[in-house]
């Protein structure tokens, strides 16, 4: 059963208007019609549940989908319906740790342009943990 977690110490600044982040890991390897279906009924409650709950913006959602080995059309469409979801709430989704299976079907669909896409939760996280370079110049006349 897929469930949706807080991912712990994400602090994002950079175009990403949230201070935290959850994520989703599909289990199921197929994202079909009725995995799909299931998917965007889950995300559907969780922004519903977040808007009742927080006056505030709805946290950016990471679907892990690490276990995903077949994606088909359907599921693509679940996929951005997710998407446009999030997106109406000022909000957004972004997918990470594709097999390369669906890596592909996401590229030959260019539905890869649609997505923030990480290789891993891990990268995605490292990449917002970085610490902030200074922007001081010396100037020599």
């Amino acid at each position: 059963m897929d469930t949706i977690t807080k991912v712990n110490q994400l602090s994002f600044r950079q175009g990403l208007n949230s201070e935290t982040a959850f994520t989703i890991k599909l289990t199921n390897s197929k994202l079909d019609s009725f995995a799909g279906s299931e998917l965007f009924s889950k995300v559907e409650s969780w922004v519903s549940a977040n808007v009742m709950m927080n006056s505030k913006e709805v946290p950016v959602l990471i679907v892990d989908m690490e276990n995903v080995e077949f994606i088909d059309s359907q599921g693509l469409q679940k996929l951005v319906a997710c998407l446009r979801l999030m997106q109406s709430q000022k909000s957004n989704l972004l997918l990470c740790s594709q097999q390369p299976s669906v890596r592909l079907v996401l590229e030959i669909t260019r539905v890869d342009q649609l997505f923030a896409v990480f290789p891993s939760v891990d990268k995605f996280i490292n990449q917002f943990d970085k610490p902030r370079q200074s922007s001081e110049y010396l100037l020599a006349a």
